[in-house]
Formats: C-alpha cells, sequence, structure tokens
C-alpha cells in the first residue's frame, strides 16, 4: 500500500507541474513518507523542513483532485513561513487561521481555470469573509474562550505522539479552534521533520528556522517566476503575488506593518526571575545585570553617526506617528557608535529632538549588549541606513528586530536576522 501512497505523490507532482507551475515547483520541496501508528497522523501532516507524513487509509478516500489540493495545501504551510510566523500563538488556532489564507491561494488557482482537477479536500477551512486579512489578522478575529489547564504535550492525532499546543505564552483567554473536531486540523507538525536543520527547528533553534526560512523564501520566488514565465504574468492569484511581494520587499505604509507585526509579538511581561546575560559566561563570573520590572513595547534605536545627517527629518514624523498613533509603551536609544541618550517612557516626539547627539562612527552594538544584559523583551525598530556594526545574532529574548532603512539603505545583516522595511516619503507618507 505505502508504494501506492508515494506513487500519487508522483502522479500529482507531475500534473501540477504541467498545469500549475507554482504548485508543481513547490511540491518538489516535500520529503513524503507514509504515517507510521507513533506519528499520531490521522490524516495528513508536514514539519518545517518539508517532511510530508500520509496516512494511507485517508489518501485512500480522496479523489485524484482532492489529493492535488491536499499536497499543495501541505507544501504551502512552510512555504508561506507558518513556523517561523507563529511566535507565541497557540498552534492549533494558528493552524486554522493558516488554513484558511493558504485555501483561498489555492482556491485561487482552481478559479483560474482548474476547477475539477484540483479541490480542497471534505473538511478543508474556506470562507470568503477571511479574503482581506492575513493569516495574523484571521487569528486575532477568532472567538476568545479561556486557556486551558496546563498539560504540556498535546496530541497530534489520535493515540499518538503530537508537538506542544502552543508556540509559548500563559495565562488568558485564547483563540478558539474553528477546526476542532475535523480531522484535518493540526496538520502543522514540528515535530515531524526528517532532516537534521528541520528537527533542530522544531526544537526551537533560531538559526535552523532562519535557514529553513531563507530556503523556503528562495524556493517560493522561484517557484513564482517559473508560474509566470510558462503562464504569464499575472497568472498567479492576487493574495499570492501580494504576499510574495512582501516577503521580497515591503512596500506599505511602515506604520502598518509595525502595528501588525506589534499585534503579534509586543507585549507586557511581568517579570519575575532573570536569566544572567551571556556575557556573564565570558566574564567567567555570574554578573548581576540591570533588572527591570517590565520592559516596553517597543525600544528604538536612531542610528545618528555622519552618515545619517539629515534623515532626522524622514525618521522623527515616524516616531511622532509611534507616539501619537499607538498605544505602546516606547523607549528610544540614539546611538552612533556609542549610546548618546537612553529615553524612556516616551510620549511625545519633542523630548527626542532635545537629546539627539552624535555625528560619529556606526555601531548598534552597544545597544544591543544593552538590551541583552537586560534581558529585554521587547520588540526593536532600528532606524539606519544600514552602514553600521551589528551582532552576528539576535539577542535571544527580544521579541523581533525590524530594520527600518533610510535612504538606500541596505540590511546590515545581510538577510541573517530580522526584518527589513523601506523607509521614504513616496512609499510611506510624510508628516503633515
Amino acid at each position: 500500500m505505502s508504494s501506492n501512497v508515494l506513487q500519487r505523490v508522483s502522479d500529482a507532482r507531475t500534473y501540477l507541474t504541467a498545469k500549475v507551475p507554482f504548485l508543481g515547483f513547490m511540491t518538489l520541496r516535500l520529503r513524503p513518507r507514509v504515517a507510521a501508528p507513533e506519528d499520531g497522523v490521522p490524516t495528513a501532516g508536514v514539519g518545517a523542513d518539508g517532511t510530508l507524513v500520509l496516512n494511507e487509509e485517508f489518501v485512500a478516500t480522496l479523489t485524484d483532485p482532492q489529493f492535488r489540493g491536499l499536497i499543495a495545501h501541505e507544501v504551502l504551510h512552510p512555504a508561506m513561513h507558518f513556523f517561523e510566523r507563529m511566535a507565541s500563538k497557540q498552534l492549533r488556532p494558528w493552524n486554522a487561521a493558516h488554513d484558511f489564507k493558504i485555501n483561498q491561494v489555492i482556491q485561487g488557482f482552481v478559479d483560474g481555470g482548474r476547477a475539477g482537477n484540483i479541490e480542497l479536500p471534505p473538511g478543508g477551512l474556506l470562507d470568503r469573509k477571511y479574503d482581506e486579512m492575513s493569516a495574523e489578522e484571521i487569528y486575532e478575529s477568532f472567538p476568545k474562550v479561556p486557556m486551558p489547564g496546563s498539560g504540556g504535550q498535546g496530541k497530534g492525532g489520535k493515540g499518538g505522539k503530537g508537538p506542544p499546543q502552543s508556540g509559548g505564552g500563559s495565562g488568558g483567554d485564547v483563540p478558539q479552534d474553528p477546526s476542532e473536531g475535523n480531522p484535518l486540523g493540526g496538520d502543522c507538525r514540528p515535530d515531524l521533520s526528517s532532516t537534521p536543520q528541520g528537527k533542530a527547528a522544531g526544537r526551537g533553534d533560531t538559526s535552523a528556522q532562519e535557514r529553513l526560512a531563507r530556503e523556503w523564501k528562495q524556493a517560493l520566488v522561484a517557484a513564482a517566476q517559473v508560474h509566470e514565465q510558462q503562464k504569464g504574468r499575472g497568472s498567479l492569484p492576487g493574495n499570492l503575488r501580494i504576499f510574495i511581494d512582501e516577503l521580497l520587499d515591503p512596500k506599505m505604509h511602515w506604520t502598518d506593518v509595525l502595528s501588525r507585526y506589534l499585534g503579534e509579538h509586543a507585549g507586557k511581561p511581568d517579570l519575575t526571575y532573570m536569566r544572567p546575560s551571556r556575557r556573564s559566561a565570558a566574564a567567567g563570573e555570574i554578573l548581576i545585570g540591570r533588572r527591570r520590572r517590565t520592559f516596553p513595547d517597543v525600544t528604538v534605536f536612531w542610528d545618528t553617526s555622519g552618515s545619517q545627517t539629515g534623515e532626522e527629518k524622514n525618521i522623527l514624523p515616524e516616531v511622532h506617528s509611534m507616539c501619537e498613533d499607538l498605544d505602546l509603551t516606547i523607549r528610544v536609544v540614539i546611538i552612533d557608535s556609542a549610546i548618546h541618550a537612553d529615553l524612556e517612557n516616551v510620549t511625545e516626539a519633542v523630548t527626542v529632538i532635545e537629546a539627539l547627539a552624535g555625528g560619529g562612527g556606526s555601531d548598534f552594538r552597544p545597544a544591543f549588549e544593552l538590551l541583552d544584559e537586560e534581558r529585554n523583551t521587547s520588540v526593536v525598530i532600528a532606524f539606519t541606513d544600514g552602514y553600521i556594526g551589528v551582532p552576528a545574532v539576535m539577542p535571544d529574548t527580544l521579541k523581533g528586530v525590524i530594520w527600518v532603512l533610510t535612504t538606500r539603505g541596505v540590511d546590515p545583516t545581510g538577510g541573517k536576522w530580522g526584518e527589513v522595511l523601506r523607509l521614504d516619503g513616496e512609499q510611506n507618507g510624510e508628516w503633515e
């Protein structure tokens, strides 16, 4: 029977490669195998590295069009960065939110001429009311229910092992899982990866996660190029085209991106325990770091080095907008190669103007070292042209870093970590 399942995968890939090159190209990255009882996979599951686990009995119930839809669905989960975007979300409802979004993409291909040849399997989540929403927005729109009691490991399927049921966090209300009772729910499984890199990513290794994210990004872009070469420009579903464009180079107003990012990542933790700074080990002893009861939602790094002269008029409106429009606690660190000011609880941009100083060299590392020593858990928004020193890796307690690049800026990490947003008047508006 297992050979029949793998033959169906091969046949589906062949069809998709010929008729829907984007999906065909992507499914070639899958690593299919048949589910074993200990996998606890009643239908299908996918790992961060593209390992595809298929239940023989379930596959036997699907028509060929439904099976094509199934493997397209599975590969789009890691390809559209399910695991990287999960952060502290609850796994099952986030899985359902992502299901709604990627099924829109598949339905877009179906509506574009593949009706009857590609279908979503019975129970596949699809609702037009979510058409204009991101997966994150869909997740937040679900009704909230009390957090279930702590129980550690959840079930990936009937009688089998499964991944933790959340990406982290605890307490409070959580989004309700609309796929509860649906055998297709919970198909994204961090524990199903078969490669060393995938297994490391499933255990939370950030460097492995970032490498996989880059590989999926490259594959996604290549698949889009192949598809448009064969089928013509404009042949990709609109919501997929938007996702790919944003993945390559965000074009929308940066505060919109920031608002969504903060909605996903930011929070106000009440810390009662602080691990020692990583620099303690280098000192050969345990050092008591600077301790804060709470951290700001956003820590702004403002690069005031000589190459940034004249950019104040572009950066200041953005800080003003954060203070005026976002209900967040904001800290602003003014730095060239040394920290000139560290402003907490900033509520008015005028207080930042008074503290601006610099004009020297370019090095963000003192600022990142400060946050690392504090074990700071905020989101960093770094205004810079990118010609500045940065750490080799992101401090592990930060919830994220957004590089807001000024005129002709470059990613200071070379694409290794953090998210990039380009700041210019034409694309992002001007302060009025």
